[in-house]
C-alpha cells in the first residue's frame, strides 16, 4: 500500500471520483454458474464496511479481493477479515486494476453517488448502502446510471430480504387487513449521534440516514406508490450542537399522506433515556392491523382471532446477511434485485421529502412546512 496520506474524507472522494469517471465503459461480465465464486471489492471500510465484511465471510462462494478507504488504519483493520485482499486508498485505482464481479459501497451517504456511478459505468455490479444519497439531484443521477448499466444495482434496505417482513407484507398485500388506512412507526434510540452522521450535508440528517429504513418498509406496503404530501417537524436536543457540521435533528415527527387517503405517522428520536429504546412498525386496515416487528395480525372486534403470520424480528440488523447472500445470487443469475434503483428511489425521496418539510438547507434552520412530491423536483 502507498505511503499514508493526510487527506480529508471529502477531498479523498472528490479527488478520486474524477478519475473513476474516465475508466473504460462496458467491461464484459463473467458468466457465473450457481456455485461459482463471486469476486467483490469494498469501497469504504469504516464501521459499516467492516460490519458487512464480517457478514460476507458467512456468504457461500464469495471472496472480497480488494479493499479501499482513505484511512490506512481502516483498510488494515478490514484486511484482518479478508487477509488476501489488496488494499487501496484511491478507489479508481481499485476499479482499474482489479478483475471483479462487483463492488460494495459503504462510504458516507453524501459520497454514495461519487462512488456508485463509476462502479456502474465500469460494468460492475454494485451494492450500495442505504439511502441512495442525500440530495435529489444525486439520487436522480444514480437512478439514471443504474437504468443504463449492464450490472445489477442493489440498495442496502435489508428488510426487503428479511423473512419476517417478506411474510408480513406479503400477507398485507394478500388482503389480510383489507384496504390500508393508516401506518404507524417509531424508532427511538439512546445514542447521541456525531461525526459525519450529524452533518446534514453528508448524511441528510437522521430522518434520511436512518429513518429511510422505515420509509422503505412503508413504501413497500404501498407497493412503490409515493405519497403526495408530507409535513414534518424536528429539532436538536443534544449538548453543544452549534457546529455547522453537527446540524442534524435528533428528534423528529413526520406525517405522510397518499392520494387514496392512507396516512403514515412516524417519530424518529435519538438521545433519549435508555428505558425508551424501541422500534415499531404497524399497518392498520379495514379488517385489522399487522405488527410487522412482532409478526402478528390483530383483527378488528368481531372479525376473528389474533394470529401469528410471520416470525418476530430479532434485531434491527435483521436481513443484512440475507441481502448479501441475495446480492451474490443476483449476480450469478443476472436478475434484478428486489431493492433496486426504482424501489430505492421512492424510499430515499420519501426521506428527503421529510427533510425538506422540516429543515431549510440554505439557512440551516428548522422551518416546518407542507411539501408535495412534486416539490422535490426529481427528474426520474
Amino acid at each position: 500500500m502507498s505511503e499514508k496520506k493526510e487527506v480529508s474524507r471529502r477531498s479523498f472522494i472528490q479527488a478520486t471520483a474524477a478519475g473513476a469517471s474516465t475508466l473504460a465503459l462496458g467491461i464484459s461480465q463473467r458468466v457465473l454458474g450457481a456455485n461459482d465464486e463471486v469476486i467483490l471489492g469494498m469501497i469504504g471500510t469504516g464501521g459499516r464496511g467492516q460490519s458487512l465484511l464480517k457478514r460476507l465471510t458467512r456468504v457461500p462462494h464469495v471472496r472480497v479481493a480488494a479493499l479501499c478507504d482513505l484511512r490506512e488504519e481502516r483498510v488494515n483493520q478490514a484486511g484482518q477479515i479478508f487477509e488476501d485482499a489488496k488494499k487501496y486508498i484511491q478507489f479508481e485505482e481499485l476499479l482499474e486494476k482489479e478483475k471483479l464481479d462487483g463492488c460494495i459501497v459503504a462510504t458516507e451517504v453524501g459520497n454514495h453517488a461519487k462512488c456508485v456511478i463509476p462502479v456502474l459505468e465500469s460494468g460492475l455490479h454494485c451494492f450500495s448502502e442505504k439511502p441512495m444519497d442525500c440530495t435529489v439531484e444525486k439520487v436522480d443521477a444514480i437512478v439514471k446510471a443504474a437504468r443504463q448499466a449492464k450490472g445489477i444495482y442493489q440498495v442496502g434496505f435489508q428488510r426487503r430480504y428479511a423473512p419476517a417482513f417478506v411474510d408480513g407484507i406479503g400477507q398485507i398485500h394478500a388482503g389480510i387487513i383489507g384496504d390500508v388506512t393508516i401506518m404507524q412507526g417509531h424508532w427511538h434510540w439512546p445514542w447521541q449521534v456525531g461525526g459525519w452522521v450529524a452533518d446534514v450535508d453528508m448524511s441528510g440528517g437522521e430522518i434520511v440516514e436512518q429513518a429511510c429504513h422505515h420509509m422503505d418498509v412503508m413504501s413497500w406496503v404501498k407497493q412503490g406508490k409515493p405519497p403526495v404530501k408530507c409535513v414534518a417537524v424536528g429539532h436538536i436536543t443534544r449538548p453543544n450542537p452549534g457546529s455547522n457540521e453537527h446540524n442534524s435533528e435528533d428528534q423528529s415527527a413526520v406525517t405522510f399522506l397518499w392520494d387514496d387517503g392512507t396516512i403514515f405517522s412516524y417519530t424518529h428520536m435519538f438521545y433519549l433515556a435508555d428505558h425508551f429504546q424501541s422500534e415499531q412498525l404497524v399497518v392498520h386496515g379495514k379488517k385489522g392491523g399487522v405488527d410487522l416487528r412482532e409478526g402478528m395480525f390483530y383483527p378488528r372486534e368481531g372479525q376473528g382471532e389474533a394470529k401469528r403470520i410471520a416470525e418476530k424480528v430479532p434485531d434491527w440488523e435483521y436481513g443484512t446477511l440475507e441481502e448479501l447472500i441475495a446480492f451474490a445470487d443476483h449476480i450469478r443469475k443476472g436478475e434484478k434485485s428486489r431493492s433496486n434503483q426504482e424501489t430505492g428511489r421512492v424510499s430515499t425521496l420519501m426521506s428527503l421529502m421529510a427533510r425538506k418539510a422540516m429543515y431549510e438547507r440554505e439557512t440551516k434552520t428548522f422551518d416546518p412546512k407542507v411539501v408535495t412530491w412534486e416539490d422535490l423536483g426529481s427528474t426520474t
